[in-house]
């Protein structure tokens, strides 16, 4: 650093001087030269005034004439008509000479008498002095070589550079005196700039002798102690900055005029996922068209906004966001702020409040008004008749454990819903959860004469699932499969097929037709609504096993033939 300041300040001053002293060389050295050109001129002059007078009329005398004189006076001699032609010559033949109209010393002479012109000669190397002159009806030109002259400027050149050379040493102990006391200053200078560099904002410049350094010093000191302050406070703000952030538990992004997210929360990673979120234009962060509407109607009307939208990355949520704008200079937008609330849960427990409101109202009134029809036929008098008495209390109990089935069932979907109930994965043996199933139904089964069997391929022995909500799977699927199938029997395991694993429930039954298929799942549909009530189902128990696929991150398909039989597959 020290060395190449010092090669700076050192090459500047010499190529200052070395340029002012080459410009005053030039000079001298062109006014001299044009100083003997002038006179030489003004030899050429007389001479061409004293010869003017005898140059033969006869134009086959003239080349001899030219001759003559430039043997007496070491010149070219040219003759030359008005009209440019070439008369005479004492180097060449005249008449193979091209016309001379277009030189510059002729047109010079055609308008002023006389003009001259140096030219270089790519034979001799060296430069000539063209002189033409106007004499009678002809121009008289002499070329005079100034190789002479060149000579004696050139010599005059290498003593101005030998004066040039020793000024310039005089020049570099002068700076090297010099700038040796301004490299120490700089140091000190520039390890308080590495110093300020590295963050060391406590160091002070003391400076000895530095006259106009001085005051510098001082600004360095006054501005050391200005930035500490600074960086103090903003260190400060920066963290109160971030303790808020943090401390936010909703999504918060502030975005520039041209919708690029500059700050964000914590939170925000929850909300949208972990992706790199600063820098980005807010519509890869949102992907939400009610948003991108909402930020745009901000950004023309200039008032705040408010909307709830649906967001199914990276998972289901519900949320409502406020965008306001915000200026640092008056009629100046400079951004957005945006305040996502998550209300997923308020979304969902008034959706289940109406689906369970909804629901209810429809299927306990059958129930409920077989209680109540049986309860009055009792209160008027059948509490008499012991034997009708005995069935209508069992057909009242019958209807109210359908009544607690159907809120059981209700408050299982609910809780999954509502994430009450989680997944906790683990390894899972099929075959003890299989046998489990087995031992639930095979009583059940016996009675209506059917087979209950399990197949598991050796592979899948072997699976990761939350073991209760497996069995609460199965459980729900084997008993609506024994309670559709008249003959045969089923058979329930794991299976694969193109590579795909899956578990599956087979059943020889009555089978769905295709038209049921797509809506099987949705609570309270049967395909037969009297024959399920009959049952004693309440119309949830697929749509509580599809809510419980669902939370392993699993998909479920129905394949049926009526008639023939139903296969449930579970894709795991």
């Amino acid at each position: 650093m020290k060395k190449g300041i010092f090669r700076r300040i050192f090459l500047i001053y010499s190529v200052l001087l070395i340029v002012s002293l080459l410009l005053v060389e030039i000079y001298i050295t062109s006014a001299v030269r044009e100083s003997y050109i002038e006179d030489l001129k003004k030899e050429i002059a007389v001479r061409i005034s004293l010869i003017s007078g005898a140059v033969p009329s006869n134009q086959k005398q003239i080349d001899g004439f030219c001759r003559t004189i430039k043997e007496k006076s070491h010149a070219r001699v040219t003759v030359i008509g008005l009209n440019g032609k070439v008369l005479g010559d004492s180097d060449r033949d005249s008449s193979l000479m091209d016309n001379h109209l277009d030189r510059p010393e002729i047109k010079q002479a055609l308008i002023s008498g006389y003009g001259s012109a140096i030219r270089h000669s790519e034979t001799l190397q060296y430069d000539f002095l063209y002189f033409a002159s106007k004499a009678g009806s002809n121009f008289i030109r002499l070329s005079v070589p100034l190789k002479d002259i060149n000579n004696s400027v050139n010599i005059l050149r290498i003593k101005i550079i030998g004066v040039v050379s020793f000024v310039l040493i005089i020049t570099v102990v002068f700076v090297v005196w010099q700038t040796d006391h301004l490299r120490r200053l700089l140091k000190q200078v520039t390890n308080l700039s590495r110093a300020l560099a590295r963050g060391d904002i406590t160091k002070r410049l003391f400076l000895e002798d530095a006259r106009e350094f001085e005051e510098i010093a001082e600004n360095l000191n006054e501005m050391s102690v200005n930035l500490q302050k600074l960086i103090e406070q903003h260190s400060e703000e920066e963290k109160r900055l971030n303790v808020i952030l943090k401390s936010i538990p909703d999504a918060l992004l502030i975005m520039d005029s041209k919708g690029t997210v500059r700050l964000l929360s914590s939170a925000s990673m929850k909300f949208f996922g972990d992706i790199e979120i600063s820098g980005r234009p807010f519509i890869e962060v949102v992907r939400n068209r009610e948003f991108s509407e909402l930020v745009d109607k901000v950004r023309a009307d200039n008032t705040s906004g408010f909307v709830e939208f649906r967001l199914d990355y990276p998972e289901e949520r519900h949320l409502s966001v406020s965008v306001s704008p915000f200026s640092y200079k008056e009629d100046e937008l400079a951004g957005y702020v945006a305040v996502f609330h998550d209300i997923t849960m308020a979304v969902r427990l008034e959706q289940v409040r109406k689906d369970f409101v909804a629901n209810v109202s429809h299927e306990i009134k059958t129930p409920v008004t077989a209680i109540k029809g049986f309860a009055e036929t009792l209160l008027d008098g059948a509490l008499d008749d012991r034997e009708n008495a005995l069935n209508f209390l069992r057909t009242i109990k019958s209807n109210s454990e359908r009544i607690n089935s159907l809120v059981d069932d209700l408050m299982t979907i609910s809780k999954i819903e509502l994430g009450v109930i989680r997944i906790d994965k683990t390894d899972v043996m099929l075959a003890e959860v299989s046998e489990n199933v087995i031992m639930l139904f095979q009583d059940k089964a016996a009675v209506k004469g059917l087979s209950l069997s399990v197949s598991i391929k050796p592979e899948l022995s072997e699976i990761n699932a939350d073991r209760n909500r497996l069995i609460q799977i199965l459980t729900n699927l084997v008993d609506n499969a024994i309670k559709f199938t008249d003959s045969g029997g089923l058979v329930f395991g794991a299976d694969s097929e193109n590579g795909n694993a899956f578990l599956f429930i087979q059943d020889t039954g009555i089978g769905i037709p295709a038209k049921h298929l797509p809506r099987l799942c949705e609570r309270f549909y049967r395909v037969d609504p009297a024959r399920s009530r009959k049952m004693g189902g309440t119309g949830l128990g697929l749509a509580i096993v599809k809510h419980l696929v669902r939370a392993h991150g699993w998909d479920m398909c129905i394949e049926s033939i009526h008639g023939k039989g139903t296969k449930i597959k579970i894709l795991i």
